[in-house]
């Protein structure tokens, strides 16, 4: 294929050059395989060292492949499954694309898709080197699809873009996917005075009192009242908005109300065309029109809102509501240095700081980049013309996308064509007419594949009825074809027809289950069902139809057994009752104590979760092996790190063990030791022990009323050495093993590099990646998923021994140690299997204290782990007692 092609369908035939800084190879995209772009359009790399995203050609890539690729979920049904799918596509791609950049370290700073509760990358998420300099390191914001009804409704108006920004590292804002409110306004109206906090009557008048200054003009009710008719102002068109939509009408201005997309209508306050745009959105599509506002002009102010001050007109309407944070929403925002009003410290920022562009866009080498999937009356060429939607060319596999890209204070709109694996395919079969039939076959198949990849369904179908009717073609081809043919037909009838019954659907996927073991993994029509499942399982929770939600969700586990996510949706229906009277019963304490963190709050919330969990008990209908435990994570722990909660959780685990098979001995031991209670209290629990027969639960402590509340929050709020090291902590979101999947692959990337700059990085990320295993698997045993746990304990040991092949020194050490921790603890889950996995850990520890190995394996630094190795003797010695191989 040539480095210069021209696109005829252009009306200056522009010349179109080869685009290198995108390896699709790499991206393991096999469809897509080059990638054009006009020349005037190929950004140039200075010498100097540096991120230099603002001349980077590949950031238009990760937009515009993500534009390609939502050919495949155009739909006509109008189905929200279908924008589910298109969601996880962009994350699948998005993850992949940053990966494939080794000149920068970047971090996911904000990202929309957890408030609606949508398929995103993970604020957080970590992309990219770790050889690269600091000065390389960099921010990513993402809005994924806005107006994204769009893309599966034809009659739907507005538009498609999928948008995402950048900036060197900490230069844009950093918070939770939440709620704000804002107000833009263009150059014209710089240095009126608007601000959020006025209300919407002072604004449009402080507006009209700068335009009139501007002209020279007297400043009179009259020509203010005049100026404010020619206004236009764009409003989200939803409820909490009815009062200032109102308002905005008695003025005089015109409102322009908007569907879903209120970042886009940016451009046009940058051209002039509207005055403002003013309302609740979210704060990662804030974030992405700060960086288009920095970069052409203007003004804005931001507030962050509560969840349900931001969905009430009535509480939206009233300045004092604006601070009402929930508990568990204070939690979060605490993690983003966001703190209550007046106990912010050093880095930290109150909660009601109205935020500047200065706080939003604090960086210099900034790109906003667009793709536009469908056009939008906002995004228009310098003629005025709007910008035309992706396109695909069925006869070459052509793909034409334009991608907007504001940088170095300028807009540009660039056509990019994309080569598909199409129109190779079909050259192909040009050549090979007159061959043999069984080659053509599997040209057809490919080709057919391919077509479906982009939604090209028709066409797609035609090559494997194509295939099927080649001379010679033997019935195991046939049978593979039924079954490529099938599986296209589902995702056909996915776009096309209604989804209300399930039936068909299913039908088609479950009739490609001929597909051999390869083309499974690629088309994966199991995972299919999968995920539509979940999808009705999702709306019928959104639509308060816990009950089936259930139904949904459990069909989805048949499907995919060891998913922690779909546990975790079934036991917060099951539980959310008393999760909702647990957070009630905080907010209010909260309040009462005007928002202060008591010394004994933590012994608090432990007293209410008790509390309600045991008056609750018996109305409690969960499928999981230890409710408590599953609703002590929700709430107790709370916007407590994955790090500390194991440590938390495998505490208490070892206290259920001793309550239930320790003599009293060793018990009181090991409860005045571990957990610092008095021998008082220690008695008080041993007596207890004596009249019932088994605890099963180490919440029924809580039944000891002699005991109290200290002593209860000592043995069920321990005090614990965090062990693992965890990159993902800070972004406040529970792990699940999509995740851990997402870690994985970038882990992957580091170990590729293994230079001498990087050995540390990636000792440290692997040892990440194994303790988010470890954390599923811990969840997947107290839900119930036996198998599910021991895979994950399985993975997160395959890990450790990563660091120990690959690496020597402390990390390495630390990981073998793990090693052993880890067998331990599934001797303690599993009473069956005790010998084996003891068995099993004495064998790992063995490599620490024999020394000669540990040389071997490890490097001489036995002077710095002495500790380390006398408590792993500690403990061959406890798993020995344990197994009666010697007496105490």
């Amino acid at each position: 294929m040539g480095n210069i092609i021209k696109n005829e369908q252009m009306e200056d035939n522009t010349e179109f050059i080869k685009d290198n800084s995108i390896d699709f190879i790499k991206i393991d995209d096999p469809y897509i395989l080059d990638a054009y772009i006009p020349e005037r359009f190929d950004l140039k790399l200075s010498s100097e060292n540096g991120l230099q995203l603002t001349k980077r050609n590949e950031l238009r890539h990760a937009v515009g492949i993500v534009a390609a690729r939502t050919l495949r979920y155009f739909s006509t049904n109008g189905e929200e499954f279908n924008i589910f799918r298109a969601r996880r596509m962009a994350v699948w791609w998005f993850r992949h694309i940053y990966n494939s950049f080794n000149w920068w370290k970047a971090v996911v700073v904000n990202a929309e898709g957890e408030r609606k509760e949508m398929p995103m990358l993970y604020i957080g998420e970590r992309f990219g080197s770790e050889t690269v300099s600091k000065d390389c390191e960099a921010d990513i914001v993402l809005s994924a699809f806005e107006n994204d009804r769009c893309i599966v409704d034809p009659e739907s108006k507005g538009g498609v873009i999928v948008a995402v920004g950048y900036s060197e590292r900490q230069k844009l804002f950093n918070s939770p996917d939440m709620y704000c409110v804002k107000a833009i306004v263009g150059n014209k109206y710089k240095g009126a005075g608007v601000n959020i906090t006025h209300g919407i009557t002072r604004n449009l008048k402080l507006m009209a009192e700068k335009m009139l200054k501007d002209k020279n003009e007297e400043i009179t009710p009259q020509n203010i009242d005049d100026e404010m008719h020619k206004m236009k102002i764009v409003v989200l068109d939803r409820l909490r908005h009815a009062k200032l939509i109102e308002t905005i009408n008695n003025l005089g201005a015109e409102v322009i109300l908007v569907k879903e997309d209120d970042l886009t209508p940016t451009f046009a306050v940058m051209r002039g065309e509207i005055d403002m745009i003013i309302g609740v959105g979210g704060v990662p599509e804030a974030v992405l029109s700060g960086i288009i506002v920095a970069q052409l002009g203007g003004e804005m102010t931001l507030r962050i809102l509560p969840y349900e001050v931001a969905q009430e007109e009535d509480l939206l309407g009233k300045l004092k509501n604006w601070g009402s944070f929930k508990k568990n929403e204070i939690d979060i925002l605490r993690n983003f240095k966001i703190v209550i009003p007046g106990t912010e410290k050093a880095g930290e920022i109150p909660w009601d700081r109205i935020l500047t562009l200065k706080d939003l866009v604090k960086g210099k080498d900034i790109v906003f980049t667009a793709s536009v999937i469908k056009k939008t009356p906002w995004i228009k060429f310098p003629d005025g013309e709007e910008v035309p939607g992706v396109n695909i060319n069925p006869e070459s596999g052509d793909i034409d996308v334009f991608v907007v890209r504001v940088a170095d204070n300028k807009v540009e709109i660039v056509p990019v064509i994309y080569k598909t694996v199409i129109g190779k395919l079909l050259e192909q079969y040009k050549d090979n007419q007159e061959a043999n039939c069984e080659a053509n076959v599997g040209l057809f198949v490919q080709l057919g594949k391919a077509y479906s990849e982009f939604g090209l369904f028709q066409e797609a179908r035609d090559c494997i009825q194509k295939a099927k009717i080649c001379n010679g073609i033997g019935n195991d081809m046939i049978k593979r074809c039924n079954s490529v043919y099938e599986y296209i037909s589902g995702l056909d009838f996915l776009t096309k027809k209604s989804l209300q019954t399930p039936k068909e659907i299913i039908e088609h996927f479950e009739k490609s289950g001929h597909l051999d073991e390869e083309e499974k993994e690629q088309l994966r029509p199991r995972r299919m069902v999968k995920r539509f499942y979940e999808y009705q399982g999702d709306t019928c929770y959104h639509c308060q139809q816990y009950d089936e939600a259930i139904e949904h969700y459990k069909k989805a586990l048949e499907l995919s057994p060891h998913e922690l996510k779909l546990h975790r949706k079934v036991n917060a229906i099951q539980m959310k009752d008393i999760i909702d009277a647990y957070f009630n019963r905080i907010d209010k304490l909260y309040k009462d104590l005007n928002y202060n963190n008591p010394k004994d709050l933590e012994k608090c919330k432990l007293g209410v979760a008790l509390d309600i969990f045991y008056d609750n008990k018996r109305q409690l209908k969960i499928s999981c092996r230890n409710p408590w435990l599953v609703f002590y994570r929700r709430s107790v722990l709370h916007g407590e790190t994955p790090s500390y909660k194991l440590a938390v959780l495998i505490k208490l685990l070892r206290l259920y063990k001793k309550l239930n098979q320790a003599n009293d001995e060793e018990l009181s031991l090991f409860l005045t030791t571990e957990f610092g209670i008095s021998k008082e209290e220690t008695g008080i629990v041993m007596n207890y022990r004596r009249t019932h027969e088994k605890f099963n639960s180490v919440s029924e402590l809580f039944f000891i009323k002699e005991l109290g509340l200290e002593a209860i929050s000592k043995l069920l709020l321990p005090n614990v050495r965090v062990e693992s090291q965890n990159e993902l902590e800070d972004s406040g979101i529970p792990l699940s093993i999509s995740i851990v999947e997402a870690v994985e692959r970038r882990n992957q990337n580091i170990l590729d590099e293994l230079k001498d700059g990087v050995k540390k990085e990636a000792q440290e990320h692997t040892y990440a990646v194994a303790e988010a295993y470890h954390y599923v698997g811990l969840a997947l045993y107290d839900v119930g998923d036996d198998e599910g746990a021991k895979i994950n304990y399985e993975r997160a040991t395959t890990k450790f021994n990563e660091i120990i092949n690959k690496f020597t020194g402390i990390t390495p050490f630390n990981a073998q140690c793990r090693i052993g921790n880890l067998y331990e603890e599934l001797a303690l889950l599993y009473e069956d299997e005790k010998e084996a996995y003891y068995g099993k850990a004495m064998d790992a520890y063995t490599y620490i204290i024999e020394e000669r190995r540990s040389n071997i394996m490890f490097g001489y630094i036995r002077d710095l782990m002495a500790i380390r190795i006398w408590q792993t003797k500690e403990r061959v010695n406890c798993i020995k007692k344990e197994l009666n191989l010697f007496d105490p």
